[in-house]
């Protein structure tokens, strides 16, 4: 297996080593490379990464707390499907974040501190979403798709918010449901209203349109994650 990140130690640039290895697993995982219930080696990782298998277990410990491998005594550490709950879970405490950043970005408009002409972004990276869906892979749908969102929490320059919201993790969740699958294609065309309905309530600083729109796309995309969740079943 390939890789085409950057250097590690290009990546490790502002993080510790721990965090570095834990965000190229989470590359290998989106991309998959793993398949579900698969042995994570420690000490294959280290060799992979070209490091001490330290950091390597910091980084699979860090994962099994937050829920997307096992680790089993004896029995090591292994990728896992998430469940109804966790993505119930996750997709709740993203709503609430989205929906403070969308007050956050909306009050810096009003006061001037975030220009209009910023919300372009959005646009820029909504459209490359739309750009030869038949030919896209997944991964690349999941890190578009990211960024837009990933934006506007930026837009909000909180930087509690942001770090609560990386944490979080959602688009690993929904990569790991939908793995294998092709239905997201299908979704494409309504996610890209909902995100246009979205941006139009940012740029017109109207907080309860931006509400609306962002509660209708969560709720939609959890219907889709459960719904996946089940076809894997």
């Amino acid at each position: 297996m390939t890789s085409t990140a950057l250097p590690l130690e290009l990546e490790t640039l502002g993080k510790t080593l721990g965090e570095t290895v834990r965000n190229r697993l989470v590359g290998l995982i989106m991309r998959g490379e793993f398949a579900a219930g698969e042995r994570l080696y420690p000490e294959q990782l280290a060799v992979r990464f070209g490091v001490s298998i330290t950091p390597v277990r910091e980084a699979l410990m860090q994962l099994a707390a937050e829920g997307f491998i096992d680790n089993v005594q004896r029995r090591g550490f292994h990728l896992r499907v998430p469940t109804a709950d966790q993505i119930r879970n996750v997709w709740n405490v993203r709503q609430s974040l989205e929906l403070c950043a969308g007050e956050n970005v909306i009050r810096r408009l009003v006061e001037g501190t975030l220009p209009l002409q910023a919300l372009e972004r959005l646009d820029v990276l909504q459209l490359a979403q739309l750009q030869d869906t038949a030919q896209m892979d997944h991964a690349t749908k999941l890190e578009l798709n990211g960024s837009f969102h990933g934006t506007i929490i930026e837009f909000a320059e909180n930087p509690i918010l942001a770090s609560m919201y990386r944490s979080l993790q959602h688009k690993v969740v929904g990569g790991l449901v939908q793995r294998g699958l092709d239905s997201w294609r299908e979704r494409v065309p309504k996610e890209g209203q909902e995100h246009k309905a979205i941006v139009d309530g940012l740029k017109n600083k109207d907080y309860s349109a931006y509400e609306a729109a962002v509660r209708s796309h969560i709720a939609r995309s959890q219907e889709d994650a459960l719904r996946d969740l089940k076809a894997r079943t």
